[in-house]
């Protein structure tokens, strides 16, 4: 459970809980797939948003940097699951903030045509991944660092999308290998793919990020939204199967329970 909770430093965050009398609407985007964003599928789903006075809107975008052009320009309200641009943009200037995550090691799997034994044994190998500076190539650049390459030398890249696209090309053959969502992990092995070992790296996956404008001036909004999500993750921990219900329903996954709430205790 350290694995997944360890991330709620954000409860500095929570007051004394308000008095909650009507709803605030909040946007929230999330992955097209949306492994990451669990927790805020359970909020909606299961009435945690509602116990604190929001409704919960998820919208599923597949591409980070759009994503954070919807943050910023106030198409949606806040982000789940899309940490690279938390960076990048306030590298630009653009003030947002994370609320906290709650998922802070890397949550993608490296699959490959042919059995190797290291991440290390990619040198020379062709990679997909969603798009340069995206999610996939900054973790995929994060696991083969730590297994000594340099992705700007040592693997080509090919940007093809998101991980249902990175599967497909495995299958053409048109790459060697690629970083895919874990939950993919059971049908791709099924399909005869190889899983690449890999350190389990540190990394803030998924962080809720919202614009310092709007926690400035929303802080009490925000502050509910912290404890709907924090109980939604806790209800993931403990209720198994009340979480892969709402799992499966999201993820349309129906062969074989989602791996999400593994190792979970």
């Amino acid at each position: 459970m350290k694995k997944y909770l360890s991330v709620l430093s954000f409860v500095a965050l929570l007051g004394s809980a308000a008095v909650v009398t009507a709803q605030d609407r909040v946007r929230i985007g999330v992955p097209l797939f949306p492994t990451v964003s669990y927790p805020v599928l359970i909020a909606a789903e299961k009435g945690f948003f509602e116990k604190y006075g929001l409704k919960g809107e998820i919208i599923r975008i597949n591409s980070e940097p759009t994503t954070y052009q919807a943050l910023i320009s106030g198409d949606i309200d806040a982000t789940s699951g899309a940490p690279t641009g938390l960076v990048q943009s306030n590298l630009q200037g653009v003030p947002v903030v994370s609320l906290g995550s709650w998922d802070n090691y890397v949550s993608y799997t490296v699959m490959s045509k042919d059995k190797i034994d290291d991440l290390s044994q990619l040198r020379g190998k062709k990679v997909g991944i969603n798009r340069l500076g995206g999610k996939s190539s900054l973790i995929l650049r994060v696991m083969l660092e730590d297994a000594g390459l340099n992705t700007s030398k040592d693997v080509t890249l090919l940007q093809l999308g998101g991980s249902q696209e990175r599967l497909a090309a495995l299958v053409r053959g048109g790459i060697d290998a690629a970083p895919v969502d874990f939950a993919f992990e059971p049908k791709m092995r099924q399909m005869g793919f190889h899983l690449v070992p890999g350190k389990k790296t540190p990394f803030m996956n998924g962080p809720i990020t919202v614009t310092a404008a709007s926690l400035k001036a929303n802080r009490g909004k925000w502050v509910r939204f912290v404890r709907a999500y924090a109980e939604a993750t806790h209800y993931m921990t403990v209720n198994k199967d009340g979480a892969q219900e709402v799992l499966k329903k999201s993820s349309a996954i129906t062969r074989r329970k989602p791996s999400i709430t593994r190792g979970l205790r």
